[in-house]
């Protein structure tokens, strides 16, 4: 349960910023996208470890994830895992040391998170 929380909140700043790419306005700058009192969008730091580009679908989805943090102001650190869960958990830690306001990923496998999560945490 504390686990799906985590995951949840990590991913909460993506899907704000995937909602903006469906037709919200950059300037309506949504309350529930900061995380310390007067943050907007241009003031976010976000990592994001992308699985890889294993196909169209998955480059496409790579593509709207920076051109939405462009169109934003959104500070994106982006890195393509190339297939392998220990270059994302790599990545995830690196964005940890970094102290960037979210991280997300699309998760090459359900399994073997608990570890970097608590540490995200």
């Amino acid at each position: 349960m504390r686990k799906n929380r985590l995951f949840a909140h990590l991913l909460i700043g993506l899907w704000l910023i995937a909602l903006a790419g469906c037709g919200a306005s950059p300037e309506a700058n949504l309350p529930a996208a900061t995380t310390k009192p007067g943050k907007t969008y241009k003031d976010l730091v976000i990592g994001y470890a992308q699985i890889g580009a294993e196909s169209e679908w998955r480059t496409a989805n790579t593509q709207s994830i920076q051109e939405t943090a462009l169109q934003l102001g959104v500070q994106l650190k982006f890195y393509d895992a190339q297939q392998k869960q220990e270059n994302q958990i790599k990545a995830i830690r690196s964005f940890i040391a970094q102290k960037v306001d979210v991280i997300g990923i699309s998760p090459v496998v359900e399994t073997g998170w608990d570890e970097v999560f608590k540490e995200a945490k």
